[in-house]
């Protein structure tokens, strides 16, 4: 999942001006600034392409500057993702299984997730594609300037009023698709640093993930 949430939709569609997107892109931008850490509500919908199956789940997000996320589903299929700015870790207890890697590798910055954990910035390591969403909503999509297909992008839909992110879709090379929409968003709420501290629980295996050049 981890690598899913860093995949690409690469977006075709357009519909706001160059110089109206260019507003939009610096507006979430600056939101994102001035936020230090937030928390939401999460549902996620994941669709297999290969099996054509969809399952759905729920749970929480936090994030904090910088480098720091956790992501934890307990209805649907249980996982737990946090993030420490310096470990990545992957929990999914039906596995029984962990799987950790270096934060450096999981997140850089031209990784489109890395804008959410405050690593990445959107003018700079992204092309962005504004175009309008439906209920006072608006779309962009993310493409790395890597141009790496592996890396991918991401297509976020943020609040035309507060340009919070209020939504995300994402796909991984194969096809599959996982969806998100956050709910009950709080921002600046000083989340304590225990939040991102992850314990190998007992009788879990540890799996060093490997890395990429």
């Amino acid at each position: 999942m981890s690598r899913r949430l860093c995949a690409l939709i690469l977006a075709l569609l357009g519909g706001v001006s160059p110089s109206a997107g260019a507003d939009v892109v610096d507006k979430v931008q600056a939101r994102y600034d001035a936020t230090r850490d937030f928390t939401a509500s999460v549902r996620q919908e994941l669709v297999l392409a290969s099996a054509g199956k969809t399952s759905t789940a729920s749970g929480s997000v936090a994030f904090q500057k910088p480098g720091r996320m956790r992501w934890t589903l307990t209805d649907g299929a249980a996982q737990v993702i946090v993030a420490d700015g310096t470990t990545l870790w992957f929990y999914e207890p039906q596995e029984h299984q962990v799987l950790k890697a270096p934060f450096q590798a999981a997140f850089r910055s031209t990784t489109p997730i890395s804008f959410l954990t405050g690593v990445g910035r959107l003018r700079d390591d992204f092309d962005v594609t504004v175009e309008p969403g439906d209920l006072g909503r608006l779309v962009l999509r993310l493409r790395s300037r890597t141009g790496d297909g592996e890396l991918g992008g991401l297509r976020l839909t943020v609040d035309a009023d507060s340009y919070d992110i209020v939504g995300a879709e994402v796909t991984d090379p194969v096809g599959n698709v996982t969806r998100v929409q956050f709910s009950s968003l709080r921002r600046n709420v000083g989340l304590p640093a225990d939040t991102f501290h992850f314990e190998v629980p007992p009788g879990v295996d540890v799996v060093e993930a490997p890395i990429g050049n």
